[in-house]
């Protein structure tokens, strides 16, 4: 979601600047105006939380909503009013951020703000569907439950992340093997024998002339390589800064062989994991297609759902609504239709979520049972490559 920066008029009539996300110009305006605060001018937008520029370093710290959730739901399960609970999580954490965040929420309950309006006040910390819930919660009186579903869902999310980085481990150590393993084969061992063979005047079998020749573009030109990965990785920088690479991304990543599959099933699986929450706590189909969409991280993906909303506002069913888009699967699509005959969306979604996570577990596994006999047969083919060359090169040596 893009930054936009303001000049604003506070409460007492002080001027500042200040930074606030926004689906559109429109939308951080409105919701400058929920703090109280009064547009005075548009300083620009920013993109997607970029706040620094120029080549400065920041370490931002990040507020642990998970662990923030899981703490506060039991203490409100024991019906301990929420700014006691927050007094409690306060005092019992040893992170200073973390305690200064969760201090200033409760300086605003103190002056009778709702605990949705201090989420929002800290919308930078957390996800848009906590306020939403929490908001639909107060209204309702089932702010404990809510809170529970809220928990519910941070904490499948977390380990869905927790299961794809500890999947991606395993395959990141091994390729790193694989290639110090190639480039010391390449830079030391072969360069050793090749002068051994050179010296003795002799032409050289094909294989074994290629080899030698691979060998000496590694380890004469080194510091060649080492120009030109510094070179790319100056342009990847810049490409970065200005988003060119993120939109190089979103558009091709998917379209990759195995993992674009992959990369489609997170996002539609966070779609419409968060749709079915919203449902669930009966936020308005509009409001919760809106935040869904914003959860979706590839801007290609989310594009497709861009007329969702105007086919519900004409009256079309969800199912139809969402079959614009490509990556919507249509048993999803099929399962999502018999919900709406039968009046159970919200299960129907999560049901279906379900069988999206299971999916991708099981491909993500399928993967890496594939990956490690995969890379032993490309190592085994370099080296039966190596050796071969070697030996037809020792050959031609015996025939003199």
């Amino acid at each position: 979601m893009p930054l936009y920066k303001y000049k604003v008029s506070d409460q007492a009539g002080k001027i500042k600047e200040v930074l606030i996300e926004g689906d559109s110009h429109q939308d951080s305006l409105n919701r400058l105006r929920q703090r109280e605060f009064v547009p005075v001018e548009f300083l620009g937008e920013l993109g997607s939380k970029e706040i620094n520029k120029g080549f400065t370093f920041s370490f931002q710290r990040h507020f642990d909503v998970c662990e923030f959730t899981n703490l506060l739901v039991p203490l409100l399960s024991s019906h301990i009013p929420i700014e006691k609970a927050l007094q409690i999580i306060s005092l019992s954490s040893s992170d200073g951020y973390f305690r200064d965040l969760v201090n200033r929420i409760r300086k605003g309950l103190h002056e009778g703000k709702k605990f949705s309006y201090m989420i929002k006040e800290n919308e930078s910390q957390f996800p848009r569907i906590y306020s939403t819930l929490i908001e639909a919660g107060e209204e309702t009186g089932s702010l404990i439950e809510v809170s529970s579903v809220l928990r519910k869902y941070l904490n499948d999310r977390r380990e869905m992340q927790n299961f794809l980085i500890t999947s991606s481990i395993y395959p990141a150590f091994v390729i790193s093997i694989v290639l110090v393993v190639v480039l010391l084969m390449f830079t030391i061992f072969i360069p050793k024998f090749a002068k051994i063979f050179m010296e003795m005047g002799r032409p050289m079998p094909l294989l074994t002339a290629c080899v030698f020749w691979i060998s000496r573009i590694l380890s004469d030109y080194w510091l060649l390589w080492i120009g030109l990965i510094l070179f790319f990785l100056i342009i990847l920088f810049f490409l970065n800064k200005n988003g060119t690479l993120k939109k190089i991304w979103y558009e091709y990543s998917i379209h990759l062989p195995i993992f674009g599959n992959i990369i489609v099933l997170i996002e539609i699986s966070r779609f419409i994991k968060t749709l079915a929450v919203l449902i669930r706590n009966h936020v308005n189909v509009l409001n919760a297609i809106n935040i869904s969409i914003n959860v979706i991280g590839n801007s290609v993906i989310s594009r497709t759902f861009s007329l969702v909303t105007t086919d519900l506002k004409g009256g079309k069913k969800l199912s139809v609504a969402l079959s614009r888009s490509p990556f919507i699967p249509k048993t999803v699509l099929q399962m999502l239709s018999v919900g709406e005959e039968s009046g159970t969306v919200s299960e129907m979604l999560e049901q279906i979520s379900d069988n999206i996570e299971g999916q991708l577990r099981n491909k993500i596994k399928r993967l890496l049972a594939l990956f490690e006999p995969v890379v032993i047969i490309i190592l085994a083919g370099i080296i039966i490559i190596v050796v071969l060359s070697i030996i037809l090169a020792i050959l031609e040596l015996q025939n003199i």
